[in-house]
């Protein structure tokens, strides 16, 4: 009998969301939405039957572009809804990849928290009670300080009505910037929380 390991070794956002079938946070079964679709990775691995994705880029939209902060569905319309803001907090510019993740322009630590609640909170208000919310962050090092996208989108969602049942992670590597003193643990990770919402 192989029994899988549900650790941090997982590389691609594939391989997260194919562990998160394995754990049955989703099904088959289940109406999905994905509202920052993207270049849709984290399907690379499995393709629900009943997956609904937009993108505010419509040459990454399937179902049509959509902005994530003001989705056009009725209350508790599905069964899970993935959930992928542009998270990255504007640093030493990559552009060959940011633009990829949607954080090509720059914003501040401020704008883009708050693009990411606000884009959770719709998230939760389309999923039905009892469904579930795959929220991605990555806790980072800014200025000297963590800003701990984990703790504040936990806590918006459960001001929201929902309660975190688990959090997987996605390793990565980012190197320290030259010339700076490394002051803290390095967050060298993203991670998924499932949030589930509550009657």
């Amino acid at each position: 009998m192989t029994v899988k390991a549900f650790d941090t070794d997982r590389r691609t956002n594939g391989q997260l969301i194919a562990d998160c079938f394995e754990l049955g946070y989703l099904r088959d079964e289940d109406r999905i939405l994905d509202p920052t679709y993207g270049l849709g990775r984290w399907w690379s691995e499995v393709g629900p039957p009943y997956l609904t994705a937009h993108d505010l880029d419509p040459a990454k939209a399937p179902h049509g572009p959509m902005d994530f902060t003001a989705l056009h569905y009725e209350d508790q319309t599905f069964d899970a809804v993935t959930y992928d803001p542009p998270y990255k907090l504007n640093g030493t510019p990559t552009a060959s990849v940011d633009a990829q993740y949607g954080v090509h322009e720059p914003r501040t630590v401020n704008q883009r928290l708050t693009l990411m609640t606000d884009g959770l909170k719709e998230c939760i208000r389309v999923v039905r009670t009892g469904g579930l919310v795959l929220a991605k962050a990555q806790d980072q090092v800014v200025s000297g300080k963590v800003v701990w996208q984990t703790h504040l989108l936990a806590e918006t969602a459960a001001q929201a009505g929902c309660r975190l049942v688990d959090q997987l992670h996605v390793s990565s590597y980012r190197a320290q910037p030259p010339g700076r003193r490394q002051q803290h643990a390095a967050h060298n990770y993203s991670t998924l929380l499932v949030l589930k919402r509550l009657p």
